[in-house]
């Protein structure tokens, strides 16, 4: 049920034009048993909040049309039967084009569900345009235990001071992807990558072979992670300065990697030019390419197409090691009422129980957020989760509460890289990147 609330700003529908959650697929409907069944030993991972006083049922919209799909419904499923609040979860899962066009009306009109799922990117102007709810109270209200949360998982739903996002999955987007043949071939040890930025720069030269058309560093220049900033944050760097809202782009710790950057691709050839993610993914799969900083989506393919390959932690600059983490949160759009709300809570503490949590990351193949999934026998045991785990303790937000974070990297970063694969001053390259943000900032 909605509370009355005057309409929202134009600006929603403005600020929603966004990738919504989730693969492409048609809408489904998941619906609970009529009769909640209490927990018992044969079902631990019910876990309820405080009673509501009445049976209660509760909408969920989402876009995981994918694989993911089942392994949710499962979930839900399980919650509806174990809750022994008389919650009852409702869930719509529907396309992401579906998904971003039906959301923002039904919040204006107070028609929309209880329970969302949001990205990250996406959170931003949802809060913005005032149409989530704070969740500051969830660990008061259900009793989760906010210390065995990475505390950056709760830093991507962190906002203005408020808890508007909880965490739902991870994504550490930048791991380091390396050809363990092509690394012996090239007389390179497979089982040691580079951990320094010295290294990767040498082992992409060793594993470049034009003859070949054989490539040893991809650096993407479109639709793909933002994996320089690896490189700019692990050499002290920064884009964006939030608290003056201006771009720190031409520090003279970034000017000293862009040259490096632009020595690796334009220099040296160790990458292919004008290359997006798609293309780029095409290469690591053929056997074309040695090193490859990407997302967990990339094993799959890279299991189909039988390419012996390592995976590990992206290497370290004269500042440490720093790598991307993002992911998918859950949200609840205003004027969601109080016992609707409590009952939203209810479910959320059953997902982020231990067993839950560990079912999800096992079956999506995602790093976990809680730790004592990341320390669960089974989770350790799994090599590939594992180590996305490890990376994501060390992983943070990139351009954290910047509502225009994505063009600044769609429009102004990535063609960066793209100039940077060319003959050209690389300080005249970076100051015109670095005026290029402050106007967007100015715009925001």
């Amino acid at each position: 049920m909605k509370i009355a609330k005057s309409l929202l700003s134009v600006t929603l529908a403005l600020v929603f034009v966004f990738s919504a959650v989730g693969c492409g697929g048609t809408t489904a409907t998941i619906a609970a048993p009529a009769t909640a069944v209490p927990a018992t030993a044969a079902n631990p991972t019910a876990v309820p909040a405080e009673p509501t006083a009445e049976p209660i049922t509760i909408t969920f919209w989402n876009s995981f049309t994918g694989s993911d799909a089942d392994t949710l419904k499962s979930i839900v499923s399980d919650y509806n039967q174990q809750n022994t609040d008389e919650v009852t979860v409702e869930m719509d899962i529907m396309s992401s084009d579906v998904f971003r066009q039906k959301v923002p009306p039904a919040i204006a009109t107070n028609t929309a569900p209880d329970l969302i799922t949001l990205n990250v990117a996406d959170l931003l102007a949802y809060e913005k345009a005032g149409s989530i709810e704070d969740l500051s109270d969830l660990f008061t209200a259900t009793g989760l235990d906010k210390s065995d949360f990475l505390p950056a998982s709760l830093q991507l739903g962190f906002l203005d001071n408020k808890q508007y996002g909880a965490p739902m999955q991870l994504l550490d987007t930048t791991n380091l992807y390396w050809n363990k043949d092509l690394f012996t071939a090239a007389g390179l040890d497979p089982d040691k990558p580079p951990t320094t930025f010295e290294e990767l720069a040498t082992y992409a030269v060793k594993l470049t072979d034009a003859t070949k058309n054989q490539y040893g560093f991809g650096m993407c220049a479109s639709a793909a992670p933002q994996f320089y900033a690896v490189f700019i944050k692990g050499n002290g760097g920064d884009a964006v300065d939030p608290s003056t809202n201006k771009s720190v782009l031409n520090s003279a710790a970034n000017l000293a990697t862009f040259e490096y950057l632009h020595t690796l691709a334009f220099t040296d050839g160790v990458t292919p030019k004008s290359t997006g993610g798609v293309a780029m993914d095409n290469l690591m799969q053929s056997g074309q390419l040695g090193m490859y900083i990407d997302g967990p989506w990339l094993v799959p393919g890279l299991q189909s197409h039988n390419i012996n390959f390592g995976v590990g932690q992206v290497p370290s600059g004269s500042a440490g090691t720093f790598a991307i983490l993002d992911g998918t949160l859950f949200a609840i759009p205003t004027g969601t009422d109080a016992a609707h709300k409590t009952a939203v809570y209810s479910f959320l503490k059953y997902w982020n129980s231990t067993s839950v949590a560990k079912k999800w990351s096992l079956a999506d193949g995602l790093p976990p957020y809680l730790y004592s999934v990341i320390d669960d026998p089974d989770i350790k045991a799994n090599a590939l989760i594992s180590i996305f785990a490890e990376n994501a303790k060390a992983a943070a937000p990139w351009i954290g509460g910047i509502p225009t974070a994505g063009t600044i990297d769609s429009d102004v970063l990535f063609p960066l890289i793209e100039q940077l694969q060319n003959a050209g001053n690389v300080t005249d390259m970076v100051t015109e990147a670095s005026n290029q943000i402050d106007v967007i900032l100015q715009g925001q």
